[in-house]
């Protein structure tokens, strides 16, 4: 890895931060991810999921691996068999539990481990080939394999005391080959997220822009209101921006700003 990627990995603070670089990696941004070969891009078989996997990365959900659901015959002339899946680390309650609703909701099979001393699952099968498991998803990582997949001498020790304590959160489609329910409930869970931060950054753009509010903070309410208007016109803009990126509508938006 580079020095000017590991700069960027240990400048990271927290998981969220750490999901930025994961998004970065994902679109070319970050030549190399921690714990995966160096100056390497995500597999082909996953580019087409790379859109929801930014998205979920940036808003805290930390990812370290996924795969289509697919199934077919493979190079070697046997029957292959996925099971769409995703596997990371987050540590925002709130953000856990629409996770783990939408999956519900869907029919996902979810595996979520803590650091509580308590037997852990080893896994759910998401790969076989004519019948035999070649790959589990969902095992419980203890922190000496979480050192070799989120390396502290690179991120720092302060985030990776952070990944050590996080939950460890897998989602698998229990359908082989089945390659759209999970990525459509990922999708929505921050499609919601988004524009509910479009609507409560409006919101206080209206609050902070009253005049009884101008006039209680300001001596000059007048001359502030530029000022204070500009400031929070560029966190509406910034959260617009965000709720696009995940798939939001003009329509959405607006709609959630109606009246703010």
């Amino acid at each position: 890895m580079s020095r000017a990627d590991k700069q960027r990995w240990r400048s990271a603070d927290n998981l969220q931060e750490l999901g930025h670089l994961v998004a970065s990696w994902l679109i070319g941004d970050l030549a190399s991810l921690v714990g995966y070969q160096p100056n390497c891009g995500p597999d082909e078989e996953t580019q087409h999921l790379i859109p929801v996997l930014v998205a979920v990365n940036r808003l805290g959900f930390v990812t370290d691996s996924s795969q289509p659901g697919e199934s077919g015959f493979g190079v070697d002339g046997q029957w292959w068999e996925q099971r769409a899946a995703v596997s990371g680390l987050v540590d925002d309650p709130e953000l856990r539990d629409r996770l783990v609703a939408a999956a519900e909701v869907a029919g996902l099979t979810v595996v979520q481990h803590d650091m509580t001393p308590r037997r852990h699952a080893e896994g759910f099968p998401v790969t076989r080939c004519t019948g035999t498991v070649h790959t589990r998803f969902g095992r419980f990582l203890p922190v000496r394999d979480l050192r070799t997949v989120w390396q502290p001498e690179i991120i720092g020790r302060r985030v990776f005391d952070k990944v050590a304590a996080a939950w460890q959160l897998t989602l698998v489609d229990p359908e082989w080959g089945r390659d759209d329910v999970l990525w459509e409930a990922l999708a929505e869970v921050v499609r919601r997220y988004r524009l509910e931060d479009v609507e409560r950054q409006a919101r206080l753009r209206r609050a902070a822009l009253s005049h009884d509010n101008l006039c209680r903070r300001y001596a000059f309410p007048d001359l502030a209101r530029g000022a204070v208007q500009e400031w929070h016109d560029g966190k509406v803009r910034r959260a617009v921006e965000e709720a696009k990126l995940s798939g939001c509508t003009a329509d959405d938006i607006a709609l959630v700003t109606r009246g703010t």
